[in-house]
């Protein structure tokens, strides 16, 4: 079986705290697997330490087979060009517009020149139903749903093997949010990229995941695929789905 990312014991503290304590994953090609937990559990630091933007203590990552901590920075640059992330605010180059803003990896990361570069792009906007109107608009004149659809289509311009969703739909709408949702599991199911995302949307974890984890104070208490969330006993993850204020979260220790 193929795996995308596996990942083995990793440890990471800031000081004296300890954030990930000894987490093992394995994502297969084209599966979605999304992260829960309770806010402050070390979900984003999990995912800021995949993509080398922090530091691990600790443990082995592997991207498509390659350890990346063993990597030379040329090599393992060229690994996480493969990654795509749509960060929680899209994260958009203010100062660009649309069309600069998708194209910017095509141009920056692989070379590509600016024709073929926006001949991409266009097509990654279309792909995530945005109009070729919008290209020459910049981040301060678009709506928040439409701001996330550009920096996902930013995300797959470049086709990588990977993206990373953090917090796809936060501070979006209903509606909004259910198109994000149709246009993550679009990546992932038509278009075969393997996606890590973090939420605590409990329609979006339900509506994009294949397989789901739970972070609690740094480690990962449960797995399980979608449909066992509603079964499982765990009382964790019943808490967690159900939103109820009385359960082990909420616990006062002795």
């Amino acid at each position: 079986m193929s795996f995308v990312i596996e990942i083995e014991d990793l440890m990471k503290s800031f000081g004296k705290k300890t954030v990930l304590q000894g987490i093992s994953l394995k994502i297969r090609a084209g599966e979605s697997f999304v992260i829960i937990g309770g806010s402050g559990t070390g979900k984003s630091v999990l995912i800021k330490c995949i993509l080398r933007l922090l530091n691990i203590d600790s443990g082995i990552i592997r991207i498509n087979g390659r350890n990346i901590n063993d990597l030379p920075q040329s090599e393992m640059l060229k690994t996480l060009l493969k990654c795509g992330v749509l960060y929680q605010g899209g994260a958009l180059f203010d100062s660009l517009n649309v069309l600069d803003n998708v194209s910017f990896g095509l141009i920056y990361g692989y070379g590509k020149s600016p024709k073929e570069a926006y001949k991409i792009a266009i097509e990654k906007l279309e792909a995530v139903n945005l109009d070729e109107k919008i290209a020459r608009s910049f981040p301060s004149e678009l709506s928040g749903g439409m701001k996330k659809r550009v920096a996902l289509a930013r995300a797959i311009a470049t086709e990588p093997d990977i993206i990373f969703f953090d917090e796809p739909t936060t501070g979006l709408d209903p509606i909004t949010s259910g198109i994000i949702n149709e246009l993550i599991v679009k990546c992932t199911r038509e278009m075969g990229i393997s996606a890590l995302s973090i939420t605590h949307d409990i329609n979006s974890l339900k509506f994009i995941s294949d397989r789901v984890g739970l972070l609690h104070d740094g480690r990962l208490i449960w797995e399980g695929t979608n449909d066992v969330l509603t079964t499982t006993d765990n009382p964790y993850v019943q808490q967690f789905i159900t939103g109820s204020p009385i359960g082990p979260f909420t616990a006062k220790s002795d």
